[in-house]
């Protein structure tokens, strides 16, 4: 429905205000951008396309929106279908701008799909008819494409090196040196020099980023940049200078107020500490990072058990006064039954029935009560209670390891890593246990965002998401939570074991069901071993979607990835 009147909409607004496309076209085209619903869009560009009425400027950035609504939906033969098409097209009217702009978007179609040496050639062709024509801004994308693939392919240092300049000298002819794409240019040409060993050059480079955040006000371009300059100055033994840098990044981050932007600038500022031999003040500020996690956690944790025995509390006396009233009844039936002795047999029977129903009810409700409480303690056991302890063994290690004046860094990071996964488990589990209720979409979201961040690990790895909750599905917060140690156990598999470059995230919901499938495109394994040894996680996940009535399908092969399928 909401797709029907999303075409409705726009097709009235094209039909009625084409012949002011000069105003118009820009506006539809941000609105047809931002819509999640690729396919409504992509037909009505097409419809638009249609209209002889479009001027040449419109009609190229049209053209480009369904292009990045073909790449959104996948369709990669489509898309480079459609975009070799307008290459022959533009080729024929002779219009070089739209020839050399088709090439650029099939270059980005490639680099998605991804095959990067095809996407390199189609860039070069691309730059081949946009330097004679002086198309300086699809210039400064390409040679920027191009040195960013040299770049991540970790070879051609040289080609990445004389592609990303020739793109800051595009950036500052352009003026759009001040702007991200400007600044992204400097901060790539930093890294390729400090893997080169360049660091003269790097450190310049880091400067060239520090001021133009400066005059574009961006304190948090600014902080990571002053980040890693005082990581290469400490490099050349500079140790003074990388201490005032760190210094400064922290001073940012801390009035920047935040919470992973200031751990990150005491990490930096520890680990600078230490290369200058400044043991004792780098262990403080290690002690500081520990201290953040520590009192976050603490925090949330007790709120949390705060939470859980006020719920107890509030059940116990729900339970308590049903007791009460199941007891009253009792009484008042005891004396019934002696005022109405006289009925004989037909009063015995009925009182015996009455009364055998009202046990039931209180033994199903013990029961309840019961199992709500075990479900709970075994949760935060099993995924609180190991970190928790393997916090407080790093923590000592840590203290033992001061004391005899050994390095600390290794279990600082140990503490951190363990504490870090300790409150994001806590913060998912609160998270789910405060609503009695989770839409389908609300879920979803978290998952994505718990993927996100679970990437930054593997950084190899692309995260493409796809999903459609037209219609509402809601889930009890039981359901949640064993569905959502079902998603983390998958993907978790998916990141140790796959090799995939791409994990795809696939949600939709139906009035009967909603249903999650996380795929990666890996080595695969041999479903037939699950029931084997060494498979205790996807076991672990069967038992908890048979808890809550779901059905679990791994669909799996050698070679050919993995897919985890959740029905509920």
């Amino acid at each position: 429905m909401r797709k029907t009147l999303f075409l409705f909409f726009v097709l009235m607004f094209c039909a009625n205000f084409l012949t002011a496309q000069t105003d118009t076209i820009p506006q539809l085209m941000e609105k047809l951008e931002a819509t999640s619903d690729n396919k409504a869009a992509v037909i009505t560009i097409s419809q638009l396309l249609k209209s002889k009425e479009l001027s040449e400027t419109n009609r190229l950035a049209l053209q480009i929106t369904l292009i990045h609504k073909y790449q959104e939906l996948q369709q990669w033969d489509v898309c480079l279908n459609y975009c070799q098409q307008q290459v022959t097209e533009a080729h024929a009217q002779n219009n070089t701008l739209a020839e050399a702009t088709f090439y650029k978007m099939i270059g980005n179609t490639y680099y998605y799909i991804p095959d990067k040496d095809k996407a390199i050639a189609y860039w070069k062709k691309c730059i081949g008819i946009s330097e004679p024509a002086r198309f300086n801004l699809l210039l400064e994308q390409c040679y920027h494409n191009i040195g960013s693939v040299y770049l991540e392919q970790s070879e051609h240092y040289d080609w990445a090196e004389k592609y990303l300049q020739q793109s800051v000298k595009l950036s500052i002819a352009n003026k759009t040196d001040e702007q991200a794409l400007g600044r992204l240019h400097y901060r790539l040409l930093a890294t390729l020099y400090e893997r080169t060993n360049q660091l003269d050059k790097a450190l310049k480079a880091y400067e060239d980023v520090i001021t133009k955040s400066r005059q574009a006000k961006d304190s948090s371009n600014i902080a990571e940049a002053l980040m890693f300059s005082s990581g290469l100055l400490i490099k050349q033994k500079k140790f003074n200078e990388a201490l005032q840098v760190s210094n400064e990044a922290l001073a940012i981050a801390r009035k920047f107020a935040k919470l992973d932007m200031v751990r990150t600038a005491l990490d930096f500022h520890s680990m600078n500490l230490y290369a200058a031999g400044k043991y004792k003040e780098a262990y403080e500020f290690k002690t500081e990072v520990a201290e953040i996690i520590l009192t976050r956690y603490n925090s949330d944790l007790n709120n949390k058990l705060s939470e859980a025995e006020a719920k107890f509390k509030t059940t116990e006396i729900q339970h308590e006064k049903e007791i009460a009233s199941v007891k009253a009844k009792k009484e008042k039936q005891f004396y019934m039954l002696a005022f109405i002795s006289l009925l004989g047999i037909a009063g015995s029977v009925f009182y015996y029935l009455y009364q055998k129903r009202n046990v039931k009810q209180k033994i199903q409700m013990q029961l309840q009560v019961q199992e709500e409480k075990e479900r709970l303690s075994r949760d935060l056991h099993d995924n609180l209670g190991s970190q928790m302890a393997l916090l407080s063994n790093n923590i000592e290690n840590l203290d033992s390891n001061f004391k005899k004046q050994q390095p600390l860094d290794e279990n600082i990071e140990k503490v951190k890593g363990t504490s870090k996964q300790l409150l994001q488990t806590l913060r998912e589990t609160i998270w789910i246990l405060n609503k009695k209720q989770v839409t389908a979409q609300e879920f979803f979201d978290k998952l994505v965002d718990y993927t996100h961040r679970y990437l930054q690990f593997y950084p190899g790895m692309q995260l493409q998401v796809k999903e459609d909750f037209s219609i509402q599905k809601t889930l009890n917060s039981n359901e949640a939570l064993q569905l959502f140690r079902i998603c983390q156990e998958a993907v978790s598999n998916a990141c140790k074991y796959s090799g995939s470059t791409i994990l795809l995230l696939q949600g939709n919901s139906q009035q009967t069901f909603f249903e999650i499938i996380i795929q990666d495109f890996g080595k695969g394994f041999d479903t037939n071993k699950i029931s084997e040894e060494g498979h205790y996680g996807l076991k672990n996940m069967q038992q908890r979607a048979t808890a809550i009535n779901a059905t679990l399908i791994i669909t799996a092969a050698a070679d050919k990835g993995v897919a985890v399928a959740i029905k509920i």
